[in-house]
């Protein structure tokens, strides 16, 4: 995913993200970046050096999660005093791999804890660190989870973007890893849809296409925005 939006701060961070998998990642990192701008950082291509890079991975096939492995050590070749932040599918799923490949002084934040991302990424000391810092047990969303709140402010320099309204699935399904990767199904309430969807508007996102990850389910209700 191309940077959405920087600012002119010469003393800031510098900020890399690299997204593997569904439209539920990239809106997820599409709100990250929207986080670290408002933090004052500045976002960068993911193949420039940069001062913080963010790997959201994807662990639906094997594929992805080798090419997970692959960005956590181009991003450690790229910088390696670099601090690096994996979240994702394969970081909820496989932590005990990807620790194996990490530094110590890296971070794996969980699917259940992105909305404390951008803090444990930006993080000056060590107490900092741990309130967003997680162990990424699978499937460890609590029983009364709610869906994170993650706003985007822009959307790859789009016009037209996708909100998310609803994550996890209740199914378990013999062949699928999302109940374990997303947790159960939660929606988004819906004056919370309404707001984000009106603060995108007026970050110029002119049309708002709602997606949800269980087609069947969704709690948001009816939602019209004229």
């Amino acid at each position: 995913m191309q940077p959405v939006m920087t600012k002119d701060n010469p003393d800031s961070k510098s900020v890399a993200v690299a997204t593997l998998g569904c439209k539920v990642n990239q809106f997820d990192s599409a709100a990250l970046q929207s986080g670290f701008v408002e933090q004052g950082a500045t976002l960068v291509d993911f193949n420039q050096p940069a001062d913080v890079y963010v790997i959201n991975t994807c662990t639906v096939t094997a594929k992805a999660a080798a090419q997970s492995r692959q960005l956590i050590r181009r991003a450690q070749r790229a910088n390696p005093r670099a601090r690096i932040v994996v979240t994702g599918c394969y970081a909820q799923i496989s932590p005990d791999s990807i620790r194996k490949i990490i530094p110590a002084t890296a971070r794996i934040v969980d699917n259940s804890r992105k909305h404390l991302l951008v803090a444990a990424a930006l993080a000056d000391t060590e107490q900092e660190e741990s309130t967003a810092e997680s162990a990424a047990t699978p499937g460890d969303f609590g029983p009364a989870a709610k869906i994170n709140l993650l706003p985007v402010k822009a959307f790859a320099g789009r016009t037209r973007a996708f909100l998310k309204i609803q994550d996890g699935c209740n199914n378990f399904c013999s062949y699928c890893i999302v109940p374990y990767a997303r947790g159960r199904s939660r929606s988004l309430a819906s004056e919370q849809a309404v707001e984000q969807a009106f603060d995108g508007i007026a970050a110029n996102i002119l049309a708002w296409t709602f997606f949800k990850q269980d087609i069947p389910v969704c709690d948001v209700g009816k939602i019209v925005i004229c």
